[in-house]
């Protein structure tokens, strides 16, 4: 009985371990199966990765090579950032990629030929969770490209001086193809496009276009919004291998002179249009830039004539045609005074009045500006000439007139300085302040007449009158010359606070009525006495009518109208 128990149990061991047998190698079939779909030898050609998800679960050794090439430097080396390295270089080879590897849950796998022309075949699998890619290169298929070490550095070396290149360059730089959508573009697009789109917005390849049709249209500049400014870029392309290459270069400074440029010049032009004075700019080369209408309204000259750019001497001629130039007594010299007058105005020398036919005085200068240019300022003086005339001539009227008189007068401004001084006072001192460039004014004139004259308390009266504005307007007084001739003296506040001194000999008229020498001596022995005293002093030395002594002067007012007078 005890060696049937032990056949049974040496049968159900037996049994038992050829299905525990079965069971393992039906695993280690399962097992080698499912490696065997995902696996990968060591001298595989192919840049293999395998994902889940998102995150690198392994990759061959070219596909690690791949991956070392795509990392920027000091980039991070988290697995879950591989992908989206991995995505920036496959999305623009395989515009579908996206599609492609939603529909891989029911497909199971699918296979992308790149759209550059570089002979990539992308080849996509999903089984059992993982995600997995194989990119093949057709074009090295059978054949070995062989490069030596050196060779091999220095393309190393170009490679990252033209990535930094493109990474640091300030300006935009961006790939489109034949369709218009950008496949490549540096970290200056894409700062910029990250910054013109929302913040939960996830950027995918082919990248959003900038400037929309603009950027493909070949324009010189572009313009893009940004934070409610306007942006302006410099726009160029160039083809590259059947795509388009592109560079925006910022401009904005540019644009900003441009703009403020334009808006002086036309703050310039609506200011010369209203000037009343006749503008004409001529450039380097004699020809005519700018005019106003007042040039028109002042010469007659035709608009059209100005606006076709005429020559310097075109605009002489038909100046000469409307007999808008002051007539030569010849050509010949007309011509020469052409060329110094062009010559004169290059100086900023010329200065003139023209003096027309018809009693028109035109008053013309002409100023060098930059670059060569010339500008001739013409300005109607016609009225403020004849203005001029007439206080000129009124002026020497009123000189004569005071010439004329025997009384001695000279006037005295607030400051002291001789402002006129009569023929009368001329002959009585023998002395013209006006014309005596170093003269003192009142205070020599003081000196003058109190060493001419005997002792007398007026000089000091006068000083004091002139310095003080708030006295009364008139001061009256006498005084004797050294020579024995008596002088009756006022002095008189002028409007604007000038004052007016008067001196008048009274030896003449009174030596007519009373031939004697006692008047004078009488005269010359009085005391200075002010106002009506001095009268009453007179008209007890004579029985004459007082007013034959001191004849009373008519005021006279002169009032003027009329423009500015030009000096």
């Amino acid at each position: 009985m005890t060696d049937a128990i032990l056949l049974s149990l040496t049968i159900v061991t037996s049994a038992s371990l050829v299905l525990l047998g079965s069971l393992a190698m039906f695993a280690g079939l399962s097992r080698g199966r499912s490696q065997s779909e995902i696996s990968f030898g060591p001298a595989d050609q192919d840049a293999v990765f395998i994902f889940r998800e998102k995150a690198l679960v392994d990759c061959s050794e070219q596909g690690q090579k791949l991956l070392d090439m795509l990392a920027e430097k000091g980039e991070a080396t988290r697995r879950s950032a591989i992908w989206t390295r991995l995505r920036a270089y496959l999305d623009p080879r395989f515009p579908d990629l996206e599609p492609t590897l939603e529909g891989l849950l029911g497909s199971g796998q699918a296979e992308l030929q790149s759209i550059m022309g570089d002979g990539l075949v992308l080849g996509l699998r999903y089984w059992n969770g993982l995600i997995h890619l194989r990119l093949t290169d057709t074009s090295a298929e059978g054949a070995l490209v062989a490069i030596d070490r050196l060779s091999f550095n220095a393309l190393q070396n170009e490679l990252r001086t033209l990535r930094s290149v493109a990474r640091n360059a300030p300006a935009l730089v961006w790939k489109t193809d034949a369709d218009g959508r950008v496949i490549w573009a540096n970290s200056a697009y894409l700062k910029t496009v990250q910054q013109t789109t929302p913040e939960d917005t996830e950027l995918t390849w082919p990248l959003p276009s900038l400037f929309g049709d603009a950027g493909s249209a070949g324009k010189g500049r572009l313009a893009l919004q940004q934070d409610e400014v306007l942006r302006w870029f410099a726009h160029s392309e160039v083809e590259c291998d059947g795509q388009t290459l592109h560079f925006a270069v910022p401009i904005d400074s540019t644009v900003q002179s441009e703009v403020a440029r334009r808006e002086t010049l036309q703050t310039l032009t609506r200011t010369f249009a209203c000037l009343p004075i006749g503008l004409a700019l001529f450039d380097a080369e004699r020809r005519l830039q700018v005019f106003n209408p007042a040039l028109i309204d002042l010469t007659g000259l035709e608009p059209l004539f100005l606006a076709a750019r005429p020559s310097f001497e075109q605009v002489l001629y038909a100046l000469r045609e409307k007999r808008m130039l002051p007539e030569p007594k010849d050509f010949q010299n007309w011509r020469r005074e052409i060329i110094e007058m062009e010559k004169a105005a290059e100086t900023g020398e010329y200065a003139e009045e023209w003096c027309l036919d018809g009693g028109r005085i035109f008053y013309v200068t002409g100023r060098p500006q930059p670059n060569g240019a010339i500008a001739l300022f013409i300005e109607d003086v016609t009225t403020e000439a004849a203005l001029t005339r007439n206080f000129r001539n009124e002026i020497e009227t009123v000189h004569h007139v005071l010439d004329a008189l025997g009384d001695g007068i000279a006037v005295f401004g607030l400051s002291g300085q001789a402002l006129l001084a009569n023929a009368g006072y001329t002959r009585l001192w023998n002395s013209d302040p006006c014309v005596d460039l170093a003269d003192e004014g009142l205070a020599q004139a003081l000196a003058l007449w109190s060493n001419a004259c005997a002792p007398t308390t007026f000089w000091a009266r006068l000083a004091e009158f002139v310095t003080r504005s708030d006295t009364h307007e008139e001061i009256n007084g006498s005084a004797a010359l050294r020579t024995g001739i008596p002088l009756a003296l006022r002095a008189r506040r002028l409007s604007g606070g000038a004052v007016m001194v008067v001196f008048q000999p009274l030896a003449q008229g009174l030596l007519s009525q009373r031939p004697d020498l006692a008047l004078q001596a009488e005269l010359i022995g009085r005391q200075d006495l002010a106002g009506h005293s001095q009268e009453r002093a007179v008209q007890s030395a004579t029985t004459n009518d007082p007013a034959r002594l001191l004849p009373s002067r008519k005021p006279r007012t002169a009032r003027h109208t009329g423009t500015r007078m030009r000096v």
